[in-house]
């Protein structure tokens, strides 16, 4: 599995250790803790597999390899998927 940004243009705000992300597409703004955010920013990039958007964000926060508790990186991924703004993909669709 893979994940990819939903290819929505967002606004971003920091406010306080907190990000306030814009999504024009729909007129929605949603807080997030700088774990979530990182995870969204990471995608703007390109398709990142499940392993290295994990190591990524974990390499933005500063933290230890294996640091990040898988349940909060699932959470957080699960919860941006809910909101429309990443999308999971099997590997071998999305490479076609």
């Amino acid at each position: 599995m893979i994940l990819v940004s939903a290819g929505r243009r967002l606004l971003w705000q920091e406010w306080d250790g907190h990000y306030l992300v814009f999504q024009p597409s729909s007129a929605e703004t949603h807080v997030f803790n700088e774990t979530t955010a990182l995870i969204l920013r990471c995608l703007e990039e390109g398709p990142l597999s499940i392993a290295e958007a994990r190591a990524w964000t974990e390499v933005a926060l500063d933290a230890a390899p294996g640091e990040l508790g898988a349940d909060e990186f699932d959470f957080a991924t699960r919860r941006l998927e809910e909101l429309g703004l990443i999308e999971y993909r099997d590997e071998t669709i999305a490479s076609q």
